[in-house]
């Protein structure tokens, strides 16, 4: 098959303009897309760069509905029409068939809640009040609905009743009565006070009508959420796209579950701190405090579900808890990379088998029992896990007798349906490939002669993966907004990157493919490095292969050329991906080099065959390269 041509990515184009919130404040806006990061870091959300659309009679700035004030009258003249029930002239005129669009039930919310009045009980059974009428020819059309909801609200006066004369005769026999004098002048009073208060035409719009999944979060768990939603999603997919992001449907589900809201909170927060020190503003200041603390609160709310997880456990809440354990991972890797992550990660995988062996006992019908939405979420953190735990046991050194039972379930099929979505843009059988690699260092009972076969084996097979037929074979990508060609740099990078992996694992396979040293196939992956430009989204996805490279590379322009790289996915992309592995990933390389220089300069033998990899799994860090 011919290279694919290289198509310029469509994402990350900058404005021309400044955000709304900067020309506002007149500040230097830095025109990030789709939201300026200057606000992000204020705490303040981004208005963005379009036009603003303005609704009638709806919310204004000061959250009161910007209606015109009724004029004053005589109270003679008040009182009178208070009294009488003749019909009261309305401003628009609206047909009944257009009862049920968004006009009209947005008239009828607003005129149909109830206003608190002392003298509610002294109206007569005047006429509603409206500003606009419905005829019944038009009572599905959706200029109608906005209209009916506009009638609904407070905007009732107290002092008249609801319903109509002909209704209150016919239907429950009441007639209108003149008023009193006295109930007349506490009827003015009243009137008169809320004119002054300027609640007869103004009223407050509930925060719960506003955000009714966060109604009860103060504005600092708000921001983090809003973070989250807006950030710490984007980084944890291939190219974001709104509508298709499988993370931001976490959100929805955190006012049912306590533990979810906490580390999502926990993770914006986390994610914000590390911003903040990218840009030297407040090093550990109260965003990384407000991250700990919702840590802490979502490791109490997960112990109490899963203490008690014999009550009423659903599909649903299984798959809760597993997003939440692979959530705690990822806030290892915002933090550093180090830390607890191996523990979460035996959970989550324990978990994840167990919701596996459900859907497979159950087949299709059982599958269905998770909402498709919700599925996707399942599949797509299901396969972050996956790739965490093959991707832990290059470098950490961790054990991989796990992987003996996953070879015979079905999760590596997880891997296939998360394509799209991965970030690392890694194919599942490289993926596969990687973990035979590491359970074969880590067998020290075959002879040197089978491990040497193996080896081979696995480096044929991976040689001979066709990663273009691969990428173009992918479902669900957009290819508006997708940029294929950078994906299969990326996925020959990969390719390269496990080839290094296994000869570095294996460093007798070096002799039968008649090879002298690993510089060649170091060489190989920095082109395809090179081939993923460094303003481009998917270099987020470069990590892991990039690490390998350095480690091995000797020649000192060469190490500044791959802490370029790290450093590019770390701060010089404008997406800006400011996960603290990254940076722990770039010390690591350090101290390879200077190790290796330090047993240079001591005159300690061929340093061509030190092998770097074997050192640092003798060492058994805790540390996450993804």
């Amino acid at each position: 098959m011919p290279e694919p041509k290289r198509t310029p990515p469509s994402t990350g184009v900058a404005q021309q303009k400044a955000c709304h919130n900067c020309r506002r404040r007149r500040l230097r806006c830095d025109k990030s897309v789709p939201s300026c990061h200057k606000c992000s870091i204020n705490g303040e959300e981004c208005l963005g760069y379009g036009t603003f659309f303005r609704w009638a009679n709806a919310p204004a700035v000061r959250g009161r509905l910007a209606l015109p004030k009724p004029k004053k009258e005589p109270l003679k003249s008040r009182t009178s029409s208070l009294a009488s029930p003749a019909p009261l002239p309305s401003t628009s005129t609206v047909s009944p068939s257009d009862s049920h669009s968004p006009l009209a039930s947005r008239s009828v919310s607003l005129l149909a809640s109830p206003l608190k009045s002392r003298t509610s009980s002294l109206a007569s059974p005047a006429p509603l009040p409206s500003t606009s009428t419905v005829s019944p020819s038009d009572s599905h059309s959706p200029l109608a609905s906005r209209s009916v909801s506009l009638l609904a609200s407070p905007l009732v006066s107290p002092l008249v009743s609801p319903v109509s004369p002909a209704s209150s005769t016919s239907e429950s026999g009441y007639e209108a009565k003149p008023l009193s004098r006295a109930e007349l002048m506490a009827i003015n009073r009243e009137v008169q006070a809320m004119e002054d208060e300027e609640t007869a035409t103004f009223t407050l719009v509930h925060p719960s009508l506003l955000d009714p999944f966060h109604s009860a979060l103060d504005r600092k768990s708000k921001h983090y959420i809003h973070h989250f939603s807006n950030a710490v999603c984007r980084d944890l997919v291939s190219i974001d796209q709104q509508s298709r992001n499988p993370f931001r449907a976490m959100i929805p589900l955190t006012g049912r579950f306590d533990y979810l809201q906490s580390i999502i909170i926990a993770t914006g927060a986390m994610h914000l701190a590390t911003l903040q020190n990218y840009h030297n503003r407040r090093p550990g200041g109260p965003e990384l405090v407000d991250a700990l603390v919702a840590k802490g609160k979502a490791v109490s709310a997960l112990k109490r579900v899963v203490a008690g997880a014999g009550n009423g456990v659903t599909p649903t809440s299984q798959a809760m808890i597993l997003a939440a354990i692979v959530f705690f991972v990822n806030l290892d890797l915002i933090d550093n990379g180090k830390g607890s992550w191996q523990a979460h990660i035996e959970a989550a995988s324990t978990l994840m088998t167990s919701i596996q062996k459900q859907v497979a006992s159950g087949g299709a019908e059982n599958r269905m029992v998770i909402d498709d939405s919700l599925m996707r979420l399942v599949d797509a953190i299901a396969a972050d896990c996956l790739t965490y735990r093959i991707f832990g046991t290059t470098i950490s050194g961790v054990d991989t007798s796990w992987a003996e039972s996953m070879e015979q379930s079905d999760l590596f099929s997880v891997l296939s349906r998360a394509e799209a979505h991965s970030y690392h843009c890694c194919p599942p059988v490289m993926l596969e490939t990687i973990l035979a690699t590491s359970r074969l260092f880590h067998d020290h009972t075959s002879p040197p002669e089978k491990k040497v076969k193996r080896a081979l084996e696995l480096l044929g097979r991976a040689k001979r993966f066709d990663v273009v037929d691969w990428v173009y074979a992918i479902q669900g990508l957009s290819l508006e907004q997708d940029d294929l060609s950078v994906r299969v740099s990326l996925a020959r990078a990969h390719r390269a990157a496990a080839c290094l992996y296994i000869l570095l694992c294996v460093p007798d396979a070096l002799e039968p493919l008649g090879l002298v040293s690993l510089e060649p196939l170091v060489m190989e992956l920095r082109g395809y490095i090179a081939e993923v430009p460094l303003d481009h989204v998917l270099l987020k996805g470069i990590v892991w292969p990039v690490f390998l490279a350095g480690a091995q590379t000797t020649e000192a322009s060469q190490r500044v050329w791959y802490v370029e790289r790290l450093e590019s996915v770390w701060a010089k992309n404008p997406w800006i991906c400011p996960w603290g592995y990254i940076r722990t990933a770039i010390e690591m390389m350090r101290e390879i080099w200077e190790a290796r220089d330090a047993m240079e300069m001591a005159g300690l033998g061929d340093l061509g065959g030190w092998n770097w990899l074997a050192a640092m799994k003798s060492r058994r860090e805790q540390c996450l390269i993804v």
